[in-house]
């Protein structure tokens, strides 16, 4: 089952019908309401939001200020009479304007591309993050070789061929060995100093 997300929903209305048919308890957690920016705040930093549904008017630019501080999607629902400007104060942050009034229908297709965006951005933090740390490790490798060549005076692929291994003979990673090394390696010039 998905995990259930949890909603903060900025209105003047603390209970409305609507709200639990847009966030139905199967697929949200009970939804916080709150009115007002200095309540938007204080509820962040007490606890961790998946989504903000702001349908109340509130500046703009701090919204996307929030949106962006406790990196957050934020859907903004404005009147028709301001919509083209708050979109283009929006278009790079994570909060999507929409007009209102509006039907329920193209509300929860909102939320449902909202959602999707909120998934597939996850997906994508997930592999710049694995990305990250495989370039990490090939960097501390590469550089367990250079001290190696250093301080050994040996070519590359006899450093390489030392890591692979002691690797294999330690039951170990590239990485793990490496990490090893360079704090010996380290250790002997601190005391050659």
């Amino acid at each position: 089952m998905k995990e259930r997300k949890k909603v903060l929903i900025v209105s003047d209305k603390k209970e409305d019908p609507l709200f639990r048919e847009l966030f139905p308890n199967t697929f949200y957690l009970p939804y916080v309401c709150v009115q007002s920016m200095v309540d938007i705040k204080q509820r962040l930093l007490k606890e961790k939001f998946d989504l903000i549904w702001v349908q109340k008017t509130l500046p703009p630019l701090e919204i996307r200020d929030i949106s962006s501080s406790y990196d957050i999607y934020t859907i903004l629902l404005v009147r028709a009479a301001v919509y083209d400007q708050v979109a283009y104060q929006m278009r790079d942050s994570k909060v999507l304007v929409f007009v209102v009034p509006c039907p329920k229908a193209t509300m929860l297709q909102v939320i449902a591309l909202t959602e999707q965006f909120m998934n597939q951005t996850a997906l994508l933090e997930a592999k710049i993050a694995k990305t990250q740390k495989r370039l990490n490790d090939l960097k501390t490798v590469d550089r367990c070789k250079m001290e190696l060549m250093d301080h050994f005076h040996w070519n590359e692929q006899k450093a390489h061929r030392y890591v692979e291994k002691s690797a294999m003979d330690n039951g170990m990673t590239k990485v793990q060995v490496a990490g090893r090394l360079l704090a010996k390696l380290q250790l002997r010039k601190e005391q050659n100093i």
